[in-house]
């Protein structure tokens, strides 16, 4: 982690390693390697690398633009409506991705 980032929440540590997870499975799932990620979003894969590994430095542009590249801003939208218009989770929200990429 770089050493500009100070995070005192073992919370928001855990919250960046689980989307940093689901991003990988969201990439992989698509059979998509971080070289063609780098090609679609003008990331350097090392960043998107880091991003994977959950690495709460990488700057919030840099996510925004990985989520893009992957289709993955829906849930993104949901966290950031308007109070009241986003949709409760179902069981298909909290399902995990397969596994056998």
């Amino acid at each position: 982690m770089a050493k500009s980032a100070s995070f005192h929440s073992q919370t928001a540590i855990d919250a960046a390693a689980r989307l940093g997870d689901r991003l990988r499975r969201a990439r992989k799932a698509q059979r998509r390697t971080l070289a063609d990620l780098e090609q679609a979003s003008r990331v350097h894969r090392q960043t998107l690398a880091r991003m994977e590994r959950g690495d709460p430095s990488v700057s919030f542009g840099v996510v925004l633009t990985a989520l893009e590249a992957l289709g993955e801003l829906a849930d993104l939208e949901l966290l950031v409506s308007q109070p009241g218009q986003a949709r409760p989770l179902t069981p298909v929200d909290s399902e995990p991705l397969p596994t056998d990429f």
